[in-house]
């Protein structure tokens, strides 16, 4: 009965204080409600976790049944995607205020992030044609090439963000960002706008409705690529500048 007595406001404080901009501002506050929801109904943050893999993956299953032309199969894969990472979001505020979190739930939780990921994507690549890219008519075995760099990019890219939190903050989500906020802060606030997730499946979605799916694949990683270049190098900027404070 203890679980009923927390508030919105509770799941809401404990939200990843650092995350970019549309997760924070949207699919946190949205998730904060469903991890209130869960929290009454006595569902665990891993079942939670475990809802999210599921309807991430399990919505462009449906909508690949339903027909690319359904235009019901549009609205699903759009809200489906959505509504999985916002369960996503739910799972770790709820863990925290519940004290139901625990070492492997994290690392159950990241396992679940990036094999939902990757296989929602890869049904998508089905949906849209059976893995036919009409600029690889003649080796259609460069469409598979151009999927698997593509998840790899964005894989790289996630686990490097992740490490990174654990290194710097020892995985404290709620921790807020101290940084000075000059112009380099804000320049990379900006380009969390396009690496954000929720924004990532948005653009996916609507790609596929309107058949530009492996056009997206192809110039969102290439963009991609560039951030995790310049991630990399601007991290080591920042954490050697950190060690040296620390020294002294």
């Amino acid at each position: 009965m203890e679980s009923k007595t927390h508030s919105y406001e509770d799941f809401w404080a404990m939200r990843g204080k650092q995350s970019m901009w549309f997760t924070l501002n949207v699919s946190y506050r949205l998730g904060a409600f469903f991890a209130l929801w869960a929290s009454r109904w006595g569902l665990t943050p891993n079942a939670v976790s475990l809802i999210s893999a599921i309807v991430t993956v399990v919505t462009p299953l449906a909508v690949y049944l339903m027909g690319a032309d359904h235009i019901l199969a549009g609205v699903i894969l759009i809200v489906g995607l959505q509504l999985g990472y916002i369960l996503d979001c739910a799972d770790g505020p709820l863990a925290r205020v519940t004290g139901q979190g625990s070492s492997f739930g994290v690392l159950m939780d990241k396992i679940s992030d990036l094999g939902s990921g990757m296989m929602f994507p890869c049904v998508m690549a089905y949906a849209a044609g059976h893995y036919y890219c009409p600029y690889f008519e003649e080796r259609p075995d460069y469409t598979l090439r151009v999927l698997l760099c593509a998840l790899f990019l964005r894989v790289t890219l996630s686990v490097w963000m992740w490490l990174k939190e654990l290194v710097l903050y020892e995985a404290d989500r709620t921790r807020s960002d101290l940084r000075t906020r000059g112009w380099w802060w804000r320049l990379k606030k900006a380009v969390g706008i396009y690496i954000d997730e929720p924004v990532y499946r948005l653009g996916i979605s609507v790609a596929w409705i309107i058949g530009l799916f492996w056009e997206f694949i192809i110039l969102y990683s290439a963009g991609i690529f560039i951030v995790i270049v310049v991630y990399i190098l601007s991290s080591k900027k920042e954490m050697d500048a950190m060690d040296k404070q620390n020294k002294h």
